[in-house]
Order: C-alpha cells, then sequence, then structure tokens
C-alpha cells in the first residue's frame, strides 16, 4: 500500500503541472515517465516524493526556486544518469527551464517498494 500511495505521490508531483509528461512504464516498484520541459516553461509549486534516476535525451538546466527565495540550479547532462533524492515533506519547490532550448527527461521513481525489493533473476 506504501509503495502505490508513494507511486500516486510521484506522479501527483509532475502530472498536476502544464509540462509535457508521458507514462512510459509503471508498475509497484518504479514509474518511467518521459517530461519535456520548454523554455522559460515553469513548474508550479510540488516536491519529489519519490527518489528518482533522471535521463536526459537532451540535456540542459533547470533552476529550482525554492519557497525561501534561494535558487539552485540542477544540471542534466545529454545521457547522464543523475540521481535526485527526496525532498523533505515540508518542502516544495518551483522549478523552470531559463534556457533558449527544451529540456527532455526520462524520469525514473523508485517506489517505495523497490528499494527493499530484488529481483534475483540476473
Amino acid at each position: 500500500m506504501k509503495g502505490v500511495l508513494c507511486g500516486a505521490m510521484c506522479l501527483l508531483s509532475f502530472g498536476l503541472q502544464s509540462l509535457e509528461y508521458a507514462v512510459q512504464f509503471e508498475n509497484d516498484r518504479v514509474c518511467a515517465a518521459k517530461a519535456t520541459i520548454m523554455p522559460n516553461e515553469e513548474i508550479g509549486l510540488h516536491r519529489d516524493a519519490c527518489p528518482q534516476i533522471v535521463i536526459a535525451l537532451k540535456g540542459g538546466v533547470i533552476t529550482r526556486l525554492e519557497a525561501d527565495g534561494t535558487t539552485t540550479d540542477v544540471h542534466f547532462p545529454t545521457g547522464v544518469a543523475v540521481f535526485r533524492d527526496v525532498d523533505p515533506p515540508d518542502e516544495l519547490h518551483k522549478s523552470i527551464n531559463r534556457g533558449s532550448e527544451p529540456v527532455e527527461l526520462i524520469i525514473i521513481q523508485l517506489k517505495e517498494n523497490s528499494l527493499i525489493t530484488r529481483d534475483k533473476s540476473f
């Protein structure tokens, strides 16, 4: 049940925003989605509720706008896997692509059960 809830929270953090976001695969352990963030597009207040691995199909820099006013540039180099940890429950942020090109990402969200269950088939 916690894994399902985490999956719903992960999707909620992106799914209600205006960005292009399409789930590519989902089961009880992971959710993989493709997101495209257009130039100057802002993703509204949200938190990253699940740990995620992000692979840029077309890289760029996304600026995190924290609720306290601070900003952090998060780099997503093309073809490189980047790990993003869970945000604390009470910390929300916005994200914006301040670049001149779209940023295209594959976001693999790790649901809680995937952190403790291992597939022994390989």
